[in-house]
């Protein structure tokens, strides 16, 4: 295509309607429109027009490259010693190490609970709210709880912890 070809093609988008413009992109893109901005669809058809111009025909397309597909297998299929990268295992990584809470025998009542019967205080909002403390779980307004989180969660409305919620976490560097 020469030069001046092109410019008269470019040329001639300008007169165009944008129906018209439309057609024009399907027919250099091979696909419609989805733009119904003129400015945009010109500049770009101009675009179009002007790099396939400046590309030789002559040119074979460009083959697809082949891949290669390796399979790697270890030296007698066993991992060997040395030093792995990664995260380290669990198991690991808590060798030799105390866990910050022990986990009890079944039947035995978490230590930072008060003893049976006990009532706990707790202002929240300007309400006061009183919890009995049972054998078996927590007792507030005549409803039966399994857990101080459940029953912070019924009170606040938010997923919290129910120890701190009331207040009976040790505080850091105090030992009891």
């Amino acid at each position: 295509m020469t030069e001046a070809s092109i410019t008269a093609r470019i040329a001639a988008l300008q007169e165009m309607s944008l129906g018209e413009i439309r057609g024009e992109f399907e027919k250099v893109f091979g696909k419609p429109s989805l733009s119904r901005n003129r400015k945009v669809l010109v500049k770009r058809i101009a675009e179009k027009i002007q790099a396939d111009a400046a590309t030789p025909e002559a040119l074979p397309a460009p083959l697809a490259k082949p891949t290669l597909t390796v399979r790697f297998e270890r030296k007698g299929g066993k991992k060997t010693g040395g030093k792995t990268k990664g995260r380290p295992k669990a198991k690991a990584a808590t060798q030799g190490k105390e866990t910050a809470t022990k986990p009890r025998p079944a039947g035995q009542r978490d230590p930072r609970l008060p003893k049976v019967g006990t009532t706990i205080t707790r202002e929240w909002h300007g309400k006061k709210y009183l919890v009995r403390v049972l054998d078996d779980g927590f007792e507030y307004d005549g409803k039966p709880f399994r857990s101080l989180s459940g029953l912070a969660r019924h009170i606040s409305g938010q997923i919290i912890n129910g120890y701190g919620f009331f207040g009976l976490l040790a505080k850091e560097g105090k030992k009891n």
